[in-house]
This record gives structure tokens, C-alpha cells and sequence, in this order.
């Protein structure tokens, strides 16, 4: 297992969204990602101070068997199942990085979006939003649910193409007037064909099976302009999984997402008509290429009543989408103090409207 330590003090170092360099909790010194890089070139004796991923730097504990790794810093036991890149050490909470030989078929990714958004922040963001929400499981109401917020680095894959679209529609335009003896309407009916050409650049699809998509699509979008190359000192603090869902697999949700935007696009193209129906449709994607990325993303997860909630912070811009439990015990109970105190007012407005009468 890799992890970065600071130089000063021993502990482990974490990047900082806010300054972007790798900082120690401990002693609050901070350092350049190229500094502490050529500091465990240096330290573990390596002549190339650029990283790969396929190298080993600072302090790596032997792998002890299959599953099992060994924390650097406090020498306990660390689970991590193939497709585990880093994770958290349950003794120590420090963050420890995965030989990664160890990873069987393990694909370097092309580029990682830093996070932006800091742990204190995210905390602050979903602390606000679970604010007065009163029928909230009771571990809401002692913020000891903030300890489930996790950084994650999620794979996704990115894919540039380009769509070849033709589409027809049958469109109507319908004019009214009147005399003094009729109404009268008129239809006009038409045939409407369009098509086009778009090029798409970095269409992101969930490489995770574990994270809804329907969660990563509503935090998007990310500013892929932004990223960097891959380097493992953004990954110091925060947990990560290489993928679990093939390109090849990806690739058809890819392309439902494309074809679902040029059809929005072309059909934003026919205007002018009282209606519009779609009679045909026929897209071709071309020149397809495949990039693999680490997006940030603060996740909060828990089980309730059987059911898994999934609650999600875009770490690079800050948006936030998901769901929370809700208490049944506490619903019911508050449908049946506000069904009483209906019953009382109502009885009393009639005692009152009977006095009147």
C-alpha cells in the first residue's frame, strides 16, 4: 500500500481542494504535488521522478494475502476487494493507496478532475439540507449521519464521437376566425425533414455498477476542461475503485445518452407549427474514441428499513442530489397529531357555526 507522509512530522497527508497541494492535519505544513513526488523519487531511490501508476512510491507494505494489505501507518489489517484502488484504514482512518501490481487488470486512467469542493463544506451543504426536515431518522437529529460522507474518486468513461442524424416529422399549423355566421378553423398539414451532423466530446458514463446512474447524470455536469493527468498524490485523502462496467458495456449508455441529444437538437431545429410528431428517426455514430477519468464526488450512503439511500455532492462544482429516509413511526405519528387537531377545530367550528344558527 502507498501512502504520502508528511516529511515534518510522520503523518499522513491529504490533497486540499482549497489550495490544490497535499497538506498534513497534524502539523499544517503543505506541499507542492511535484515536490512530494520527487520527495518519495528520491526517498525510495527511483532515477524517473515523474509517477506512473504502475510504480511504487512512498512507504509500501507487503501485500499479506488476497483481499488483505497491510496500513503503513498503524500496521493494521486493510480489506480491499480487485477493483479497490484506495481506501480508508478502519484503525487509523487514514487514507492508504493500493499497490498497484496488486490490481489485477488494473487500466491507468487518461485524466482525474481534482475535488474542489472540501470535506468541511460538503458536511456544511448536506447539515443544510437535512435542516428541519423533522421526519428524518432519529441518527439525523445528533448529525452523527455526517460520519457516512465519504470522497470518492468514481470511474467514468468518456466518449467522443460523431452522429450522423435524419429524422422526419409530421407538423400542423392551424388557423382560426370567425364571421357572423361561422367559426371557423383550418389545418394545414406538413411534412417536415431534417438531419445534420454533431461532433460529441467527453459524453461521461458512470463506470461504476455500485453508484445509480440516474444520481451521476443529475450532478453533471462536469468541467472536463479542468482536469489533469493522472497523478496518485490526488488521490491522498479520498477513497477510490477502478471501474467494475467495460467500456464496451458503457458504451451502448453512451450512446442513448447521444442520440437523445441530437434528437432533442434536431427537433429544436422544426419550429413554427402548432404540433410536431417525431414519424422517424435514423442516427449513426462514428469515429468513436474512449477516454477513462476519476471524477470527484462526496457520497453519502445508508440503509434504512432495508432500502438503500444514496445522496451525492458534485466535488468539482458543488451540486447536490439524492434521498433521504424517512421515519415511518415518526410520519404516522404526525398524521395522527395533525389528524386530532383537524378533528378538534373542526368540532368546534361546528359548535360555533351551530351556536350562530
Amino acid at each position: 500500500m502507498i501512502q504520502y507522509k508528511c516529511p515534518c512530522c510522520g503523518a499522513a497527508l491529504v490533497f486540499s481542494p482549497k489550495t490544490q497541494k497535499l497538506s498534513c492535519d497534524s502539523c499544517g505544513n503543505e506541499y507542492e504535488l511535484e515536490t512530494m513526488e520527487q520527495y518519495h523519487a528520491t526517498e525510495n531511490g527511483e532515477d524517473e521522478p515523474d509517477l506512473n501508476w504502475g510504480e511504487t512510491e512512498g512507504p509500501v507494505a507487503e501485500k499479506k494475502a488476497d483481499g488483505l494489505y497491510i496500513c503503513p501507518s498503524c500496521g493494521g489489517e486493510v480489506e480491499a476487494d480487485d477493483n479497490t484502488v484506495s481506501t480508508k484504514c478502519p484503525y487509523c482512518d487514514n487514507v492508504v493507496i493500493i499497490n498497484p501490481v496488486d490490481i489485477g487488470g488494473f487500466v491507468e486512467p487518461d485524466l482525474i478532475i481534482p475535488f474542489s469542493v472540501g470535506s468541511e463544506k460538503a458536511k456544511s451543504m448536506l447539515e443544510s439540507f437535512c435542516k428541519g426536515k423533522k421526519l428524518l431518522p432519529k441518527d439525523f437529529h445528533n448529525k452523527s449521519y455526517l460520519k457516512n460522507l465519504k470522497g470518492y474518486y468514481v470511474p467514468y468513461w468518456l466518449f467522443d464521437c460523431e452522429a450522423d442524424a435524419n429524422m422526419t416529422f409530421d407538423a400542423t399549423t392551424i388557423r382560426s376566425w370567425s364571421d357572423s355566421n361561422y367559426n371557423y378553423t383550418e389545418t394545414s398539414f406538413y411534412r417536415v425533414e431534417r438531419s445534420g451532423t454533431m461532433a460529441f466530446s467527453n459524453v461521461p458514463v458512470d463506470g461504476s455498477v455500485e453508484i445509480d446512474n440516474s444520481i451521476t447524470e443529475s450532478i453533471e455536469p462536469f468541467d472536463v476542461s479542468k482536469a489533469q493527468k493522472f497523478k496518485t498524490t490526488y488521490l491522498s485523502g479520498y477513497e477510490t475503485s477502478q471501474y467494475d462496467l467495460p467500456s464496451e458495456e458503457a458504451h451502448k449508455r453512451a450512446k442513448t445518452r447521444l442520440y437523445r441529444t441530437a434528437e432533442s437538437s434536431i427537433r429544436n431545429t422544426v419550429n413554427g407549427y402548432h404540433t410536431v410528431t417525431t414519424i422517424n428517426r435514423r442516427l449513426y455514430a462514428s469515429s468513436p474514441k474512449v477516454k477513462y477519468a476519476l471524477f470527484p464526488i462526496w457520497l453519502f450512503e445508508t440503509v434504512y428499513v432495508g432500502k438503500k439511500y444514496q445522496f451525492a455532492i458534485n466535488g468539482q462544482t458543488g451540486k447536490m442530489v439524492g434521498e433521504l429516509p424517512v421515519d415511518e413511526s415518526l410520519a404516522k405519528s404526525y398524521m395522527l397529531k395533525y389528524s386530532v387537531i383537524g378533528t378538534v377545530i373542526l368540532s368546534i367550528l361546528t359548535l360555533i357555526i351551530g351556536g350562530i344558527f
